[in-house]
């Protein structure tokens, strides 16, 4: 039976051009490989898993191999391609800094760096690991070795946290930054390898795998090998999510929803389904952070897809549920499970510190901080308007605003329950004046506006358009101004940065509804109203202001003269006696 290879091991590249989302270093290496313009000392600084070990052995190859290409590849069937490959060759020799990192370990390094190598002409490569693990004495030690070594000698320090590298080191490197693996690049090495072990892999399945790796191409392959081992050969999102124990699309859209309708009891019956389809609570609270943070970029950058490395149908489901909720309700919540991943770690009991949390996103008076109770002001001025306007039933206001009174109310002997009721029943008049005002619209005369008089009326409309719209859409609506009147249509003009407000502005049926039928009663005049888009501003340069010169020594008035006594004027301004020394 042949040996078992982690497929990590098994795929690990042997050539340059293999080293996955890394081209800038390994181009870079192959030319100064081919032009002889080796350096004595390389620092590779990146992530974990995105091949700094693997360069650093493949540079090694390509400095030995006696048949290497013209364009800098080892050939991978000498003896000496062959003895690094398979890890006892005598030129290459790897180190971990995390347990050699002593002086004594760096003299013996230094002792072994004189030596020649195993075969004439050949060159030895030190690989030291995690090289900011060296203590302080070590690292110094290192240093003369380091800056001058023998001709024959290279070092290559690999590390995940390059700043902790002392200065004198870094400067006495050649620094390559390897960078995360894009989520296109990943999924694409991802379907390579599948195909060459016969899994049958679905791209939703590498798609979520490689969404999950962080940009490590080691970690995507073992999540891969973990998944297609529990589905038989199968890697789809289902074993994705069963390995990881992560929530599926649907539980963030069941939450989104839960916030936005306010649904206390759907947020509590989302965390048990989580829970006992063995979720980790942890992990969903971590994934829930980087949801809402996708939600928030959605509602301020309109180049999503430039500014996260995501596929297209992540950024269209980050956009439409953007759409549900207010950009300060998604600030809240990101700060509410940051909040509970601080409790978690704290060692609190999961699941009760993931229902508070979720419980406090969807109901903000249930929270006693400052944005929550801003939000719960909201809700209740949001839900003042709609009784006014008769949208909403006595019964739901009240069971919704006031649950604890209501009881009491039902359960009350008394007869006559009209003095109970009637407060709630006195909008009703405003209903009228409401359907009024539409007719008022509907029947004024069309008749042209100008500029001025919108600019006049614009005050009046604003405050009009924040009591019958409600806090969201007057949030958006104040962010327009007034440009122009072309016939009956009254131009509003949202600026160029603002494109999430122009959208949910031109695709507000009921806001444009109130605008158009406030405008109209106040201008005296049938309008129509039109969003657009503003100009680019160009920054203009500062005005310089005019600098001040101290007066000249002519310009001064001396002492004594000008007619001002200074005895007499701290007297005359501080109330004062003079007093003599006698």
């Amino acid at each position: 039976m042949a040996e078992y290879r982690a497929l990590y091991r098994k795929h690990r590249p042997q050539r340059f051009s293999e080293v996955v989302g890394q081209g800038h270093v390994t181009e870079t290496l192959s030319h100064e490989v081919v032009g002889g313009s080796i350096a004595h000392a390389y620092l590779f600084a990146g992530p974990r898993g995105t091949g700094k070990t693997t360069t650093a052995r493949i540079l090694a190859k390509a400095l030995n191999c006696s048949d290497r290409g013209s364009d800098g590849e080892p050939c991978n069937d000498c003896p000496s391609c062959l003895s690094i490959t398979e890890g006892n060759s005598m030129d290459v020799i790897e180190l971990d800094a995390a347990s050699h990192n002593k002086v004594e370990d760096v003299r013996e390094i230094r002792a072994n760096v004189g030596t020649v190598a195993s075969v004439g002409g050949a060159r030895r490569v030190y690989i030291l690991d995690e090289a900011h693990m060296l203590s302080r004495a070590a690292a110094n030690a290192l240093l003369k070795t380091l800056e001058e070594p023998p001709d024959h000698a290279h070092f290559v320090l690999a590390t995940t946290e390059p700043y902790k590298l002392p200065d004198t080191i870094r400067s006495r490197t050649q620094r390559f930054d390897f960078h995360p693996i894009g989520s296109e690049v990943m999924i694409d090495h991802l379907r390579a390898v599948a195909s060459s072990e016969a899994y049958e892999a679905s791209p939703e399945g590498l798609a979520l795998i490689a969404r999950h790796a962080g940009g490590s191409a080691r970690d995507a392959l073992g999540l891969m090998e973990q998944v297609a081992a529990l589905g038989a050969g199968s890697v789809a999102p289902k074993g994705v999510t069963r390995a990881l124990g992560l929530a599926d699309d649907e539980a963030y859209s069941m939450l989104v929803k839960a916030i936005a309708a306010q649904d206390a009891a759907a947020t509590l019956t989302l965390v048990s389904s989580l829970a006992g389809a063995g979720t980790d609570l942890r992990r969903f609270v971590t994934d829930s952070v980087e949801f809402f943070r996708g939600l928030f970029l959605a509602h301020y950058a309109p180049n999503l897809d430039e500014i996260v490395d995501e596929p297209a149908d992540v950024l269209d489901t980050w956009r439409s549920h953007a759409r549900l909720l207010d950009p300060g309700d998604v600030l809240r919540c990101i700060d509410r499970l940051g909040e509970a991943l601080v409790e978690l770690r704290d060692g609190r009991e999961e699941r009760l510190v993931v229902e508070l949390a979720l419980l406090q996103m969807a109901r903000p008076e249930t929270a006693p901080d400052t944005a929550s109770l801003a939000a719960r002001l909201d809700r209740l001025e949001e839900r003042m308007r709609l009784l006014h306007e008769g949208a909403v039933p006595v019964s739901e206001a009240k069971a919704d605003d006031e649950p604890a009174p209501a009881p009491a109310v039902e359960v009350s002997p008394d007869p006559e329950p009209e003095p109970v009721s009637s407060p709630v029943i006195e909008p009703e008049p405003e209903v009228a004046a409401s359907d009024h005002v539409v007719e008022t619209e509907a029947a004024a005369p069309v008749a042209t506006i100008s500029l001025e008089a919108v600019d006049e009326a614009w005050p009046a409309l604003v405050a009009r358009v924040r009591e019958q719209a409600g806090p969201r859409r007057h949030a958006l609506f104040r962010e327009v101004r007034p440009v122009d009147v072309e016939g009956g249509d009254l131009v509003l003009e949202v600026p160029a940065h603002l494109s999430f407000h122009l959208a949910q502005l031109s695709e507000d049926d009921r806001l444009t509804a109130i605008v158009t039928s406030v405008a109209s009663e106040l201008l005296g005049a049938a309008v129509e109203v039109v969003f657009r888009a503003g100009e680019e501003q160009a920054v203009q340069a500062p005005v310089e202001q005019p600098q001040l010169r101290a007066p000249d020594e002519d310009q001064l008035v001396p002492s004594g003269e000008g007619g001002i006594d200074p005895t007499s004027l701290v007297v005359d301004t501080f109330g004062g006696e003079v007093v003599s020394d006698d």
